[in-house]
């Protein structure tokens, strides 16, 4: 039987949540001095210690890795509300497992008009996928609650929840530029923005 290959999830993204500000000063970085993302190196995420600072580089780049260019200048120049939303879309192309359960998840809840995220709903999806992904199911407890909490602290982070306590869902209002940028690059992504 040919089954269809299952893309790997990938949790190093506990290196790490949303750092929008990192993120938006690498985005700068590459747009002011025309740097491509090869050209970035560790200390220019500007931690002071220099063993988180490479990790959560490693990671910066991977998220960064996923925008055009277009995105990538848009990302150095934009309000806070954007740059946190298009940090947000990059984090969930980098790492298949938040972008399943925005969809599978967040987007779900919002077309059944029930605005509040579940602890049960988190279980419901990660036990669902555990199924298919070994890579999830061989997580120790602790990373299990550790990718949970980071899941629920990107969310926020975002803006697509008001707090990781309450988690009430919030759609976010998007400029008709913002949406046209998204979707010049992947349009199946506007569904990670909840429109």
């Amino acid at each position: 039987m040919n089954k269809e290959k299952i893309e790997r999830y990938k949790f190093s993204f506990t290196a790490a949540s949303l750092q929008v500000p990192v993120m938006t000063s690498l985005a700068e970085k590459m747009v002011n001095e025309g740097l491509s993302l090869d050209e970035l190196k560790p200390e220019d995420v500007g931690k002071e210690r220099a063993k988180t600072n490479k990790r959560q580089f490693i990671e910066m780049k991977k998220r960064l890795a996923t925008l055009s260019d277009d995105e990538i200048n848009h990302l150095a120049r934009a309000s806070y509300e954007e740059q946190r939303l298009l940090s947000m879309v990059a984090f969930a192309r980098a790492y298949r497992f938040f972008y399943d359960f925005v969809i599978d998840v967040v987007v779900e809840k919002v077309a059944l008009f029930d605005i509040t995220l579940t602890d049960l709903d988190y279980n419901v999806f990660f036990s669902r996928v555990a199924a298919d992904h070994p890579e999830a199911d061989k997580l120790t407890s602790l990373t299990q609650k550790k990718v949970r909490q980071y899941t629920f602290k990107v969310l926020e982070q975002a803006g697509l929840i008001n707090n990781v306590k309450e988690r009430i869902i919030q759609v976010p209002q998007l400029s008709i530029a913002f949406t046209s940028l998204i979707s010049a690059t992947r349009p199946q992504d506007l569904r990670l923005l909840l429109n």
